[in-house]
């Protein structure tokens, strides 16, 4: 596939990095909404440059997943610790990762909030752009549970009901604020801006979980 956009890797990384940033800054707004005349005018190219590099408006935004799916790879899932015993401990360094991200790779974020709502809308094409990267998440991520100490947690909690409770929790408190960054005023995920506050409050959460479920 990526023979495909040898054209795009054989320019200038600059010139790469500012049309990455303007597409995908405009992909927040969904693949339907995104305008490719916005995109050309933010990164300083021709509309004709732009279908040169990538063919089409499809080909773009197959690229710019591709594109998100291995940064996350290299740097989230790569970094992260699946031998982490205590579970809550592993969620929260989760959630370092995923600040470092918000701050190296901004728009992306972004991007990848918007492309993960935009599955409702256009599942066939997300589904099968996403697919690889999924599975490999969630590879991960099951091998974090599975290495979790359950002697960590009280003597009169089902320790794998209360994991189940955790992820429960987690995964709501993500989609959740997810949810109402798609419904800010512009109608476009502000994720980064506001994660500094996200992973405070997170850790409050972390705190309270300890608080219930470990002696």
């Amino acid at each position: 596939m990526q023979e495909a956009y040898e054209k795009f890797h054989a320019i200038e990384e600059e010139k790469q990095q500012r049309i990455l940033s303007a597409a995908m800054a405009e992909f927040t707004k969904g693949y339907k909404q995104a305008s490719t005349d916005n995109i050309v005018r933010e990164a300083g190219i021709s509309k004709g440059l732009l279908f040169h590099y990538f063919g089409t408006k499809e080909g773009l935004y197959r690229y710019l997943v591709q594109h998100m799916a291995k940064t996350l790879q290299d740097d989230f899932i790569g970094l992260l610790n699946t031998t982490q015993p205590d579970i809550l401990e592993a969620i929260w360094q989760m959630s370092l990762l995923k600040h470092d991200i918000s701050k190296k790779h901004p728009a992306l974020f972004d991007f990848a909030t918007s492309a993960y709502l935009d599955q409702t809308k256009n599942p066939e094409l997300t589904n099968e752009l996403f697919g690889e990267f999924m599975t490999k998440r969630t590879q991960t991520l099951s091998a974090i549970y599975a290495n979790a100490d359950l002697t960590l947690f009280k003597e009169d909690i089902d320790p794998k009901k209360a994991i189940d409770i955790i992820n429960w929790a987690m995964q709501g408190y993500g989609d959740t604020k997810t949810t109402a960054a798609k419904i800010t005023p512009a109608g476009t995920p502000k994720i980064r801006e506001n994660y500094d506050s996200f992973l405070e409050e997170f850790k409050e959460y972390i705190t309270i979980l300890r608080a219930c479920f470990y002696s």
